[in-house]
């Protein structure tokens, strides 16, 4: 995601500031969120992918004779994905509000 835009869409102020103060928050936000987000991509495993496919191991889908069974293993990965994606974004964007509020341009 451009963090870049984004801030300068909700927050048009910021729009007077260079970009290389920008982006030194938006590097800020990333590291003090750091250990955080990797933590939410663990529980992410945790709570969606590791019961789904045990849920298709549990449900009598075969491996070895089945594609469908590998498409809905690629599946639940994708998607654990895209949510650790979208609450990976989502802390970054409250880092950055936070962040923003605190300097007060």
């Amino acid at each position: 995601m451009n963090y870049l835009n984004w801030l300068q869409k909700t927050y048009p102020e910021l729009n007077e500031i260079s970009n290389e103060t920008i982006n030194s928050h938006i590097d800020k936000a990333k590291s003090d969120t750091e250990l955080f987000r990797e933590f939410i991509k663990v529980l992410g495993s945790l709570f969606f992918i590791i019961p789904f496919n045990l849920y298709l191991y549990i449900s009598g889908i075969q491996a070895s004779n089945s594609s469908l069974y590998w498409l809905l293993v690629v599946a639940s990965i994708a998607v654990g994905g895209f949510i650790g994606l979208y609450c990976e974004q989502k802390v970054i964007k409250k880092r950055l509000k936070k962040i923003i509020q605190l300097k007060a341009f």
